[in-house]
């Protein structure tokens, strides 16, 4: 009994989290289930379930399965969650979030907190707020925190032991100084509080408390603390007027969240509506190597999205649905983690409608531009994941080469090397080579010469081995070039042939030999890189013998490769050396020598 067959028996019947390893035990899929045996055996079952259908891409690479066993299905869902958030496996949905967009971070973990601009979340306990697309927003929120809370702007390690004279923000009425002790610890945090309650968009609390605030201070005939909370008031409503959204409920709180999905790329924007207000956005670039559906996609990564932010919404809306029983768990997942209830819904008709149109189109708007950056996923790349799944290869073979001998009856050995990168040829990196140690017809010994040349070259460039290896030919070439990597200490090295006759594919050792039907991306790919490396070659030899035909007139005891290239560099054939004047032949070559040469000229012509 294998490894993996003795883990799938000891699997419990309890709710729990998943992990699969491959052959370095490095986890590559992270999944929850109710029942840990049965979901876990469903992928090694044969057959192609629902939510299953690239179990047969997953398979070949999963060597153990590890499991932790959970109370419930929710805690599963958000053990999951954390441990797709530090694994990152390869097979689930990966995500890039939006944190390059900046945030509003509030120190509350200092005495007296201070608000300013950051492109980094951090764990320190401080609050963050946004992200915000839009900076000018983001800029006349944190004026509005001085304005109105007269949040300091310093960067003073409060308090100070001795008072110091405060700075200008204090005598146009931004700051009240508390390093000159003008204000307590108490009256500052308060101001704090208020500055959350903004920063959260909850303006209509803040309007709410500076009305009865302004209202008492009237009726105390404190007529100068009345005017404040009176500016305080309209400055806000002012920036109510410039960000409220066009909905009829100003009340509206939620989430709205759309997903949009080509082949293993993906993109979801998220729109945050506070009381009404357009708040920010959320994007994030997701990989999906199983290509998941965006159903799936969100009953993957939605609790995740939602673990670390202080304030969910009441509702949150898709725009895709997921089945029930996923979204009663998620929704009680969120709802216990925000202590109220947590709604998922699906807007038909309304205001809610268009937030999910304008979420589409941020979702819409992000695919393109990962299309337009990405060249990896193109029609042509696409059969670099098709050749890894024909052939059951470990590592995607982004980078391949070849290599074909060439010789002109026996003579003039010549080897050429092609590299593809990603699909396509790679020029950059392709080699010629001379077979220097090889006399005669012996591709074997050829072949073994060039590889051993063509390793170290990559050893002393520190550059790695391609991710795979193409032989033009049948099981013999192979094989042959198996035992050379054998010898050269690569037997890793993946390794096929393509034989001409029926284009079977060939493996070394006992592996079967496989034939893709004729329309396979995977075979034209393989038959674009064995027929460039033919041509490279057979382009290589006649350019060889070509320039061998011109020098041939000069190849005589005596000439050596200094003479040969000065002589060449004046006269190009022997009919041009002829017909030169006697005086310049001597003068480039010497008397003695030049009549021997030319002597030697007239008997290559006669006997040509």
């Amino acid at each position: 009994m294998s490894l993996l067959e003795k883990r799938l028996s000891e699997l419990p019947a309890r709710p729990g989290v998943y992990l699969m390893k491959n052959a370095k035990d490095k986890i590559i899929y992270v999944g929850k289930a109710k029942l840990l045996n049965k979901r876990v055996r469903s992928y090694f079952d044969g057959r192609e379930h629902e939510g299953h259908r690239a179990a047969s891409l997953m398979r070949p690479h999963v060597h153990n399965i590890e499991w932790i066993i959970t109370e419930t299905e929710e805690e599963a869902l958000i053990l999951e969650a954390n441990l797709i958030h530090k694994y990152k496996p390869i097979y689930n949905v990966r995500q890039k979030d939006d944190k390059h967009y900046p945030y509003i971070t509030l120190t509350v973990k200092e005495p007296f907190p201070r608000a300013f601009i950051t492109r980094s979340l951090k764990k320190d306990g401080n609050l963050y707020f946004g992200p915000f697309i839009n900076s000018l927003a983001m800029h006349f929120l944190l004026d509005m925190s001085t304005q109105l809370f007269h949040l300091r702007e310093c960067k003073l390690k409060l308090p100070l032991k001795m008072p110091v004279r405060p700075c200008l923000n204090y005598h146009i009425g931004r700051c009240d100084a508390p390093c000159a002790l003008l204000c307590t610890q108490e009256e500052y945090r308060e101001k704090v509080q208020e500055a959350i309650r903004l920063f959260e968009g909850k303006r209509d609390d803040l309007l709410r408390k500076w009305g009865e605030e302004m209202e008492e201070a009237s009726r105390n005939f404190d007529f100068e603390t009345a005017a404040k909370k009176r500016d305080a008031i309209l400055a806000l409503q002012a920036t109510d007027t410039k960000q409220k959204a066009d909905a009829a409920n100003a009340h509206l709180t939620l989430d709205v969240i759309s997903i949009r999905r080509n082949e293993k790329l993906a993109a979801a924007a998220i729109l945050e509506y506070r009381e009404g207000v357009f708040f920010g956005r959320r994007h994030y670039r997701l990989e999906c190597n199983l290509e998941q559906t965006e159903s799936e996609i969100l009953q993957e990564i939605l609790a995740s999205w939602y673990l670390d932010v202080d304030l969910i919404p009441a509702e949150i809306a898709l725009e895709t649905p997921i089945p029930e029983k996923e979204q009663k768990l998620i929704e009680k997942t969120l709802s216990e983690k925000a202590g109220r209830k947590i709604s998922l819904i699906y807007p038909k008709r309304g205001e809610k409608v268009g937030f999910l149109r304008l979420a589409h189109a941020n979702a819409e708007m992000l695919l393109v531009e990962m299309l337009a950056e990405s060249r990896k996923y193109d029609e042509i790349a696409q059969s670099v994941f098709d050749l890894q799944k024909e052939l059951g290869l470990k590592k995607t073979p982004f980078t391949m080469e070849c290599v074909d001998i060439s010789h002109l009856s026996g003579t003039n050995t010549v080897a050429s090397l092609v590299a593809f990168k990603n699909g396509r040829p790679d020029k950059a990196n392709y080699r010629k080579f001379i077979v220097k140690t090889v006399e005669g017809v012996d591709d074997f010994a050829s072949m073994q010469e060039i590889l051993e040349r063509r390793i170290q070259r990559l050893k002393k460039e520190n550059k790695p081995l391609p991710d795979l290896f193409v032989v033009d030919g049948g099981k013999g070439q192979v094989e042959s070039v198996q035992h050379i990597l054998n010898a050269l200490g690569h037997s890793e090295l993946p390794l096929i042939g393509l034989a001409k006759r029926l284009e079977e594919i060939v493996f070394p050792g006992n592996h079967p030999s496989i034939v893709l039907r004729r329309t396979s991306p995977a075979l034209k790919l393989l038959q674009n890189i064995r027929d460039e490396a033919h041509r490279f070659a057979i382009t290589f030899q006649r350019s060889k013998r070509k320039k061998d035909l011109q020098v041939e007139w000069l190849n005589h005891a005596g000439i050596g490769e200094a003479l040969r290239t000065k002589i060449l560099s004046k006269y190009r054939s022997p009919e041009h050396f002829l017909e030169a004047p006697p005086e310049d032949i001597e003068y480039l070559l010497g008397k003695t020598r030049a009549l021997k040469i030319r002597e030697q000229v007239v008997d290559f012509i006669t006997t040509r």
